[in-house]
């Protein structure tokens, strides 16, 4: 996978949080923890740290928001 479909995947799991009602909030959550943890190995994949901390970030922040 490339950098920039890496990218795209912590968008779309930033978005999936961003538009998320609060009926589907714990969905929409978990779709986005799936993305992230996809972007996380993909960018491992390709060794490029500076994915793998910004989608571990986002990660993070969304472990937060759920607790």
């Amino acid at each position: 996978m490339e950098p920039n479909e890496i990218f795209e995947l912590i968008v779309k799991a930033d978005e999936k949080i961003k538009y998320a009602t609060a009926a589907k909030g714990d969905l929409r959550a978990k779709q986005a923890a799936d993305l992230l943890a996809q972007a996380i190995t993909e960018a491992e994949a390709i060794g490029n740290d500076a994915l793998v901390q910004q989608a571990k970030v986002r990660l993070a922040d969304l472990d937060s928001i759920i607790r």
